[in-house]
């Protein structure tokens, strides 16, 4: 039990920095071709997530601003469950550390 909650303790640390990333990359936008011919970020903290007539401000690659919110919005839903799920199995394989299967001193309500 106590080796299942390491590896739980690991994806949970793979988990926050899904989800920190996804965090950092939807407020700064994507990285696209900009009206003076070079390649750079042109949104600033976030503005444009709520200004949607600021996507003109990517030239190429076409509707990179919609690809670059739908993927890091699911990755960041995805590293949040992920996250939950991982500490329910630390706190499970805690439990399961510590009480063992219960039979031996009757820690878990068991008779």
């Amino acid at each position: 039990m106590f080796t299942s909650t390491i590896f739980a303790v690991i994806g949970f640390l793979g988990a926050g920095y899904s989800f920190v990333v996804s965090a950092i990359s939807i407020n700064k936008g994507p990285k696209c071709l900009m009206g003076n011919s070079t390649w750079g970020y042109p949104f600033h903290e976030g503005d444009y997530l709520k200004d949607e007539s600021l996507y003109g401000q990517c030239l190429e690659p076409v509707n990179v601003v919609p690809w670059n919110l739908t993927l890091f919005s699911i990755l960041l839903v995805i590293g949040g469950i992920q996250m939950l799920l991982c500490v329910i199995q630390i706190v499970n394989g805690l439990l399961g550390t510590l009480c063992g299967d219960c039979q031996c001193c009757g820690c878990c309500g068991v008779s």
